[in-house]
């Protein structure tokens, strides 16, 4: 299939080989994921640098909004997309025009806000507004269609769509940030990173809408999408209107010290999540038929996950005072302290993160909303505002801790009525513990010999992953991948 070769139908790729073709289209995505994040990370250290934790915290709102497109992006229509084998094309062009309309919807309300008067209290006023108007419509006509490019294990071309939109964004914002911008080069950033792929994505997937199916042909259909949209808005909310709350309440600079601390957790999870589940929901939703793969499937999944991140966040933890003085400057110290105070949540969200694509894959979207409705974010909630009164540190601390005190239980309650079990839980995450101690114990040792400065930083840290490539090679279901997909290479 080329993109000179456009179709209706929202399914190209056959059952035949696809563990291995899922195998090698992770890890394509995983490269172009961390490339992706290799180049946005480096930009938000120069952007950092430049503005100042200050100003930073000023595009608070613009952060949120920015985020919050996410849940049309990649929201429920497009998790529906993936988990619903028998998905026909008519059902899927439906799907594209709903998504349409959220995006065109929420754009308009954007626009509204720019004729009115609370305009000037956002970042770049009415034109700030406009942007962001354009992010939601490009998210809302750009969702299905990737959707379906991951549907087909096209996991490469959005790849190559995301790269290019991740160059083009931050070439511009860190030029705008050197002129003089200040927080206009995140407004920038986002607006540019939006269009650029959706421009991509167009080019680059063949499928087009066709006939539709009317809505109420899509009843079943629409309530997986609208409960995976409830767990996703509510996620949302837990993790950005709470910097709107602490800018408020505890000024723009703690705002700009706790959106950094969040950046530090959340863009590692979201650069092996987002491969992650464009790979695992489609394929544990093949295997609901078969209980043992299935199983041994997702313990899988949720070993490389925590394999990958739980040493990321042990090292960071033990360097992370000499890491943000030399990478973000001495203004951004205070990073340092809320950083600490959310690595418990940074730990549990990873297991909480692949609970979801078990969720997914189920098709419990349902349950998995009514947990976070009616348990999760509201135990969060009741922790950050009470104690808020406490002081900024012991608010962060108490809801990293309520983070992690329903991540146990939240894995119960969705793998009840799945072939997964607690057993399997503890199985997976064992050997990432061991190899995050291991990791944590080299930075320090290594630390502690070496005076902290720019080469011997990078010593520590050295140090660290080479234990941490160590112990992913010695994990079997590293080297199960490596040779499927090696396998596949060859024919």
């Amino acid at each position: 299939m080329t993109t000179s070769t456009r179709t209706i139908e929202v399914d190209w790729q056959d059952g035949r080989g696809l563990a291995a073709a899922a195998s090698v289209g992770g890890m394509t995505s995983a490269a172009a994921s961390w490339v992706r994040f290799v180049i946005q990370m480096s930009s938000m250290v120069v952007i950092a640098r430049t503005i100042g934790p200050d100003q930073y915290g000023s595009a608070a709102t613009l952060l949120v909004a920015v985020t919050g497109a996410e849940v049309i992006r990649s929201g429920g229509v497009t998790w529906l997309i993936a988990h619903d084998t028998e998905l026909s094309a008519a059902a899927a062009s439906t799907l594209h025009s709903i998504s349409r309309l959220a995006g065109a919807m929420i754009g308009a309300l954007w626009c509204l806000v720019a004729a009115l008067p609370l305009a000037s209290a956002l970042p770049g006023g009415g034109a700030g507004a406009l942007a962001m108007a354009v992010v939601f419509l490009t998210a809302g006509s750009g969702a299905v269609p990737t959707a379906v490019l991951g549907r087909n294990l096209r996991f490469g071309a959005i790849g190559a769509a995301e790269v290019a939109a991740a160059v083009v964004s931050c070439t511009g914002a860190v030029a705008l940030a050197a002129a003089g911008g200040g927080a206009l080069a995140l407004l920038l950033q986002a607006t540019s990173y939006a269009l650029t792929l959706r421009l991509a994505v167009a080019l680059l997937c063949p499928w087009r809408p066709g006939p539709r199916l009317p809505l109420r042909a899509l009843r079943r259909e629409l309530a997986f999408a609208g409960n995976a949209s409830l767990t996703q808005t509510l996620e949302w909310i837990a993790r950005s209107l709470d910097r709107v709350f602490v800018a408020l309440v505890f000024g723009q600079a703690s705002a700009g010290f706790y959106v950094q601390a969040s950046q530090l957790v959340l863009l590692p999870l979201e650069q092996v999540s987002g491969p992650m589940r464009r790979v695992a929901v489609p394929v544990l939703a093949r295997l609901r038929s078969d209980p043992d793969r299935f199983r041994h499937t997702f313990t899988a999944i949720l070993r490389l996950a925590c394999g990958a991140l739980w040493p990321v966040f042990a090292v960071l933890g033990v360097v992370s005072t000499p890491l943000i003085d030399l990478v973000f400057g001495h203004a951004w110290i205070g990073t340092v302290p809320v950083f600490l105070a959310m690595l418990p949540a940074a730990f549990a969200l990873v297991v909480a993160t692949v609970t979801v694509f078990l969720a997914l894959a189920d098709g419990a979207a349902g349950r998995q909303a009514r947990w976070e409705l009616w348990i999760s974010r509201p135990l969060t909630v009741v922790a950050f505002l009470a104690f808020s009164t406490a002081g900024f540190q012991a608010m962060v601390l108490a809801v990293s801790a309520a983070t992690v005190l329903v991540t146990v239980p939240g894995f119960l309650v969705i793998a009840r009525s799945t072939p997964v079990r607690a057993r399997d839980l503890c199985s997976a995450v064992w050997f990432p513990a061991v190899l995050a101690l291991a990791c944590a114990v080299t930075a320090a040792a290594a630390r502690h010999v070496l005076p902290i400065g720019s080469r011997q930083l990078v010593l520590v840290v050295g140090a660290a992953a080479i234990v941490w490539c160590a112990g992913m090679t010695a994990m079997p279901t590293t080297r199960h991948l490596a040779r499927r997909a090696f396998r596949r290479r060859l024919r």
